[in-house]
């Protein structure tokens, strides 16, 4: 971080000030005080991690994230289901029975660098927030008590009344899963399942075919492929 660069808590508190929620707090501005590429953020939900907060131009953070979405497992996965802290200095020395299906396309990923906390209110998991880099390389403690302090200024944004209705379904934030859940909504209806047998589904066929939950879904809703999938 530079000495100009305005650090995590003044970026957390003229988000609060601002009153507009989690929108108000720049996903690019964070990563630099933290010296990351980019910065993630997702809310547990009924499908699982909803993407809500990001850099759209941070590409390779979420397309890793989309990765762990499809694939039901990594950093994200893991910190929200212990409410430990996941810190990967390098994707590339983890063991591959750590995370069997996601270190292996991770391979194809520029990033080396993951680190993902819980977002934390009380005993209740909100979801995770995750940071990215391409160079390999562990936080240093003071990039960790920013990092730290940022996951508790988002639990405190999250909990004034303008970020509660950014948690609801009809949340000003960009659902960036938008398309999965509509295509899991029309699986129920074509094959007659549960939601989550639907979602099941859907990840069954996109690990099989090698693609991204978004894109198959993006086909379901679209008509645009005959996924095969057998009926109940």
């Amino acid at each position: 971080m530079s000495a100009d660069s305005p650090d995590i808590p003044a970026l957390v508190a003229a988000a609060v000030r601002s009153g507009h929620g989690l929108s108000a707090l720049a996903p690019a501005a964070c990563a630099h005080a933290l010296g990351l590429d980019g910065l993630t953020l997702c809310l547990l939900n009924k499908s699982g991690l909803e993407l809500v907060w990001y850099d759209p131009e941070h590409t390779a953070g979420v397309a890793f994230e989309d990765l762990e979405f499809t694939l039901g497992e990594g950093p994200t996965h893991d910190t929200v289901r212990t409410g430990e802290p996941v810190l990967v200095p390098d994707l590339h020395t983890v063991p591959e029975e750590r995370w069997p299906a996601l270190l292996p396309a991770a391979r194809f990923s520029p990033l080396r660098a993951v680190h993902a906390v819980a977002l934390n209110l009380g005993a209740t998991r909100l979801g995770a927030l995750t940071g990215h880099r391409a160079d390999p390389g562990a936080l240093t403690r003071p990039q960790m008590s920013q990092f730290l302090a940022l996951a508790e200024g988002a639990v405190a944004i999250l909990t004034t009344p303008e970020g509660i209705h950014d948690m609801r379904t009809d949340q000003p934030l960009s659902l960036h899963r938008a398309v999965v859940h509509q295509a899991t909504g029309a699986l129920t209806v074509r094959l007659g399942v549960p939601l989550d047998q639907a979602l099941i589904r859907l990840r069954a066929y996109a690990f099989t075919h090698n693609r991204l939950l978004h894109e198959v879904a993006h086909d379901v809703v679209h008509h645009q492929a005959d996924l095969d999938l057998p009926t109940p």
